[in-house]
């Protein structure tokens, strides 16, 4: 997820606590003994950002129903409170632990994003992937694989989506895979906006770099003032088919009130903050 122009900026409160972090929002998985750490803030304003409809962890029972949501209700409302460094600590230790996902808006700009990840890495020992929209590159070195959120290749149609332009963000997805770093790259599908066509360019920038890095490429619905519709399953199947032209691994997700296609959603996940 992403920040956008309309989801209020709220931030914690350092001076109380140069300590406090930006997760506001901790899920658990059980049956697969994964934790979701959600960031708050974001340095893009993406037009198509879930933040407008739900900020809280889509797997949690409560919020199964948000694609089915009226997009047109005010966004919701920002955290409440926030948890420090020795707080997130101590909230994992609740519970056992094999991997960690960061994910929410952006966590590379919280200022305590690689202290999160050496503590997590030395007292667990877990799998740890970001989740980015990778226009930050931080210190990646406790980080074991990345999620790059590409948005869009094409420079207009990026900046139009995101008001920000996408150079950095291109240099930071070459760095990242020339690191050696474990990489994947998603994208959203919005029908006639980010479509088939912007699909296949996408696809073909990641196969300058490699064929073998995997896409996944999800569904939009609906959410804030946008006129964009719902991507349909034979759209989602024609942009995996372009992709496929290009990449060697491509996978969807075709988003509907039933089913998330999420392999998350077999197992229980509950809130741990």
């Amino acid at each position: 997820m992403t920040a956008n122009s309309h989801t209020p900026r709220i931030m914690p409160d350092r001076q109380a606590n140069p300590d406090m972090t930006n997760v506001y929002h901790i899920a658990y998985a059980p049956g697969i003994k994964k934790a979701y750490l959600f960031h708050w803030n974001c340095n893009l304003k993406c037009r198509g950002c879930l933040c407008k409809k739900e900020i809280n962890c889509l797997a949690l029972e409560e919020n199964l129903d948000v694609v089915a949501r009226d997009p047109h209700l005010a966004p919701p409302r920002g955290p409440e409170s926030f948890l420090s460094l020795n707080g997130i600590m101590e909230t994992l230790r609740k519970v056992e632990l094999k991997e960690v996902l960061f994910e929410g808006q952006e966590a590379t700009i919280d200022p305590h994003f690689a202290e999160i990840c050496r503590r997590l890495k030395a007292e667990f020992g877990v799998y740890i992937t970001l989740n980015t929209n990778g226009l930050k590159l931080p210190d990646l070195s406790n980080v074991d694989e990345v999620v790059f959120s590409l948005k869009a290749v094409t420079p207009e149609l990026y900046l139009d989506y995101t008001e920000v332009p996408n150079t950095r963000m291109l240099e930071n997805f070459e760095n990242i895979f020339r690191s050696g770093k474990k990489l994947r790259a998603e994208m959203v599908f919005i029908p006639g906006y980010i479509d088939i066509a912007e699909t296949e360019v996408i696809a073909k920038h990641i196969a300058s770099l490699s064929r073998d890095i995997p896409l996944r490429i999800d569904a939009y619905f609906e959410c804030g003032d946008n006129t964009w519709r719902r991507a349909t399953p034979e759209e989602m199947r024609q942009a995996v088919a372009a992709a496929k032209k290009h990449l060697n691994t491509v996978t969807c997700t075709q988003q509907t009130t039933d089913n998330l296609d999420k392999k998350d959603l077999f197992f229980e996940v509950k809130r741990l903050f």
